[in-house]
């Protein structure tokens, strides 16, 4: 038996609204050991809100536990990991995720963690189950960093798998359906993959080195399938695309669409775009096939932060153009938006926040400029002394962990609570909202925002 743990998180990760989602790199990965006959069981503590000794009764089955890590919750991931070995001597514990990937030997220098996966973790792990199941050693399983005879052993990177179509889909059966809702009410809503990799690299995001430089994509007819098997197997009303670019290739994109409206399909359905990747065109299509809503990641409204030191490469044209299109389609616009970048002034936010409500998209998303682990940002943070913590708790993109030349932390974080007051709390935002019948969404956000300036007044 192998037991795969997603763990909640010490930090007060930032939100503002209610949403519990499946975690779909656990399901991919159960789904693979499942088909090669291996059993799962999956142990989302993000909903469950299990104990260390509850969760070590439920894995004491279990030959291998895999744990995953994003930067936020790695501490709590090692806690984890020391409870389980301290009770099951014999277990084989293996970190996994982005954040184990890019600090591996952080986490092997405790004698509780066996091993991790770096990168990709489908077949490597695979690999590891039949090894261990064979009595093998562990000597040349890529995409593995184990200890070994008290030893660190490198096996190297694993290529990346080209064919996504040959993954079986997510096992979401086996996590708890039932304790994952949105705003409060019950699961309709299932995170879908069709591709894995950017070739962007801006310098903020990690995806690019964890997931590949180059665009693997499923094809079209494989997307719709899964599609397809959500909505009659569990019901789905929503599925959210999680590509970092969904609209990257145009032909692909095109070819979903139409199979989404040859099959059928009564689900809505959202994306990720950059605003230089998709059209008028492209935005018809995707409404005419149930596309709901599309997220832009704009950052900054500053061309020299936006493409100098974030290396957007995008152009405010492009996002005005591209956000003006999208809601004259009426598909629902998010944009997020990044402040808090080292050369950053009080006036470059404010010129931001300004963009923001004058864009006016139907959602905004602020975040402080965290310099994840595996970034080009964080290597200069690094170098240059900018870290302000390397306490990975505080990695949330709600707490400032980068020196700011002109702005202390505590004004940057009233900053990002202003920005969030002036969007949400327009009245033109509010009533909006409840001619759009959306009045609990609305509700969530005001009272969320309300209740955090209360706290922050007392």
């Amino acid at each position: 038996m192998i037991a795969l743990i997603n763990p909640s998180s010490n930090a007060e990760v930032i939100s503002k609204v209610d949403f519990k989602t499946p975690p779909i790199g656990l399901a991919y990965l159960a789904s693979v050991l499942r088909e090669n006959g291996f059993k799962v069981k999956i142990i989302d503590n993000v909903v469950e809100n299990l104990s260390l000794d509850e969760i070590v009764r439920r894995v004491k089955d279990c030959g291998i536990i895999g744990i995953t890590t994003t930067t936020p919750t790695f501490n709590r991931a090692l806690e984890y990991a020391k409870k389980i070995k301290s009770a099951l001597k014999n277990v084989f514990v293996v970190l996994g995720g982005i954040h184990a990937s890019f600090m591996p030997h952080s986490a092997l220098r405790h004698d509780f963690v066996d091993g991790v996966c770096v990168g990709e973790g489908e077949y490597t792990l695979l690999e590891i189950a039949e090894r261990l199941d064979k009595g093998r050693g562990l000597k040349g399983v890529k995409g593995l960093i184990y200890r070994e005879n008290g030893k660190i052993v490198d096996n190297g990177r694993r290529d990346f798998i080209r064919n996504l179509d040959e993954l079986p889909f997510p096992a979401y059966d086996l996590l708890p359906l039932e304790k994952y809702s949105i705003l409060g009410q019950r699961l309709e809503h299932f995170p879908m993959m069709s591709s894995r990799g950017c070739p962007f690299g801006c310098r903020y995001c990690s995806s690019s080195k964890f997931m590949g430089r180059i665009f693997r994509a499923r094809s079209a007819k494989n997307v719709a399938e899964e599609m397809e098997w959500l909505v009659d197997k569990f019901k789905a009303k929503f599925i959210g695309f999680g590509d970092d670019t969904f609209t990257l290739n145009r032909k692909r994109v095109f070819e979903i669409c139409r199979e989404i409206r040859e099959r059928g399909l009564d689900v809505e359905w959202s994306c990720s775009s950059r605003v230089d990747t998709i059209n008028g065109e492209m935005i018809r299509e995707m409404k005419r096939s149930g596309c709901n809503c599309i997220y832009y990641g704009v950052e900054s409204a500053n061309p020299k932060i936006l493409n100098e030191f974030y290396r957007k490469r995008i152009k405010l044209e492009q996002v005005v153009d591209a956000v003006k299109k999208t809601k004259e389609n009426e598909i629902l616009t998010v944009c997020s938006f990044i402040i808090g970048a080292p050369m950053e002034s009080r006036e470059d936010i404010l010129k931001t926040l300004k963009f923001s409500i004058k864009l006016n998209p139907d959602y905004a998303q602020y975040s402080i400029l965290t310099p994840y682990p595996g970034t080009e940002i964080y290597e200069e943070a690094k170098e240059k002394g900018w870290l302000l913590t390397e306490n990975f708790d505080e990695y949330t993109c709600g707490k400032p962990v980068l020196k700011n030349f002109y702005l202390s932390p505590k004004e940057i974080s009233k900053l990002l609570r202003y920005c969030y007051v002036r969007f949400y709390l327009r009245p033109k935002f509010i009533w909006k909202e409840i001619r759009n019948k959306n009045v609990k969404v609305a509700f969530e956000i005001v009272k969320r925002l309300l209740l955090k300036r209360g706290g922050e007044n007392g």
